[in-house]
């Protein structure tokens, strides 16, 4: 596959301010000493080899039109400069693959006394402009874990982690993997707004009963309705609020608004104050995506740390990177021969990651414009829990904007609560009976007489 030395030698590029005069060009055969001295220099504390060479067959495929006859999988690389104040500031490697993704390989500014300036957000734009001119799914790479500036530039720029590797290019530094989906998100309908909560009643049990035996025999054997209804019994009434040993279950849910269930999980608690979720299926993955990030808001505070077995679908691996939870172990044949569990893991104690928020996409991008400040929700009990001065993730699909809540406030009604608040910052656009309308189309009457919870963002 070849190697991804995406972010080596960037000391810091967090800002995203814009340099009026930058600007990235395909590079030319003037550019090959610039390229040699940063590839040496940016390179060699996290990669091995002769980097002299790797930067003259880097710009040597760029000018003979991107063909890589080492890249069997790879159809074409471009290889970008970045330009700042007259003099080059960064390179860029993209090499597109076959199977419709795009590899950075590598990212670097130089010299490193530039990095301050958003270069290193200009050259994400360009790799992502270009990426999705061919046609890529995805955009990925690997950062050395102790190049830590350049990891988390990549975080905060919308990657997320799949793995790592030891030694992967030099002995002693470990290779983080990391991935950025490039599919936009989809808006939503109504019938994808999905609301995940405790199951109660024996009527939605039935429901989420029928759901997982249909789904669970092909992961698990011996599932059969009595087992589950074994599991059942020992649920905890709803009214309680903490897991023991001995009253070992609680049942959730992802239920839509035409009131079907889509997913559901058992949680049981472990001995040590760890909570396992076991079993889990769902009918689709926007029902399975709301629920895996819902559920360590919902379990905070209730044990150490909840994980999950399961035997996930590409689409299923991809929502677990993107949201809580972490890889942590492969199960071969513990639940049917031939299936492959998987353990992911999250931590529900203080060093738990901020709160995630599901919002739809056109609302996330007005938050991340500046034209929505206030996030409307109604007072379920992890909603409740969010004080002023915390931080929450707004999750829309791979999308996350983290903010910080300066106040709460709260009203018994949606109309009460658009008698006080500035209908712009609720809905930007929106008319007084017009936002009425489509907040009660996501919070139907049941829902509203939870209470109307208002988080207003900075």
């Amino acid at each position: 596959m070849g190697h991804a030395e995406g972010g080596r030698g960037m000391s810091q590029a967090t800002s995203t301010r814009v340099i009026p005069e930058s600007q990235v060009v395909p590079a030319t055969a003037m550019d090959d000493s610039y390229l040699v001295d940063a590839f040496t220099q940016a390179l060699s504390p996290y990669y091995e080899g002769n980097h002299l060479v790797h930067a003259q067959r880097v710009l040597k495929t760029h000018l003979s039109g991107g063909k890589d006859n080492r890249g069997l999988l790879s159809t074409r690389q471009l290889l970008l400069v970045l330009w700042s104040g007259g003099e080059r500031r960064g390179i860029l490697n993209l090499v597109f693959k076959r199977q419709a993704t795009c590899k950075i390989s590598p990212l670097i500014l130089f010299p490193s006394i530039h990095n301050s300036l958003g270069l290193g957000a200009i050259l994400i734009r360009a790799a992502e402009e270009e990426a999705r001119r061919a046609g890529a799914r995805n955009l990925y790479c690997t950062v050395a874990r102790n190049n830590r500036r350049a990891l988390d530039f990549f975080l905060e720029h919308g990657f997320v982690e799949c793995g790592e590797a030891p030694e992967q290019y030099k002995t002693g530094v470990t290779e983080t993997l990391l991935r950025r989906t490039l599919i936009p998100s989809i808006p939503l309908g109504t019938e994808d707004m999905i609301s995940v909560a405790r199951v109660g009643d024996d009527a939605a049990w039935k429901a989420v009963r029928k759901l997982l035996s249909r789904s669970l025999p092909q992961q698990i054997d011996g599932v059969n309705s009595s087992w589950l209804e074994s599991m059942h019994r020992n649920a905890l009434d709803d009214g309680a609020t903490q897991l023991e040993e001995g009253r070992s279950a609680w049942v959730y849910a992802a239920q839509d608004r035409s009131g079907r269930y889509r997913a559901a999980a058992i949680v049981t608690y472990k001995k040590g104050g760890a909570l396992k979720i076991m079993p889990i299926a769902s009918s689709d993955i926007g029902a399975f995506r709301a629920l895996i990030v819902d559920l360590p808001t919902l379990l905070h505070g209730c044990g150490r740390k909840a994980y999950l077995h399961l035997a996930p679908t590409a689409a299923e691996v991809v929502a677990l990177q993107e949201s809580a939870w972490n890889f942590e172990a492969l199960l071969p044949g513990a639940y049917r021969e031939e299936v492959v569990t998987q353990q992911w893991g999250c931590s529900l104690g203080p060093d738990a990651p901020p709160q995630r928020i599901r919002i739809q996409p056109r609302y996330l991008s007005m938050v991340k414009r500046g034209d929505k400040k206030l996030e409307i929700r109604v007072g379920y009990e992890h909603i409740k829990r969010i004080r002023s001065g915390d931080s929450v993730v707004l999750v829309a699909g791979p999308e996350q904007l983290v903010r910080q809540v300066r106040e709460v406030r709260r009203y018994s009604s949606l109309r009460q609560m658009l008698e006080h608040e500035d209908i712009e910052q609720v809905l930007p656009g929106s008319s007084p009976d017009g936002a009425l309308r489509r907040l009660q189309e996501i919070y139907p009457p049941e829902k509203e007489k939870l209470g109307i919870v208002v988080l207003d963002l900075c």
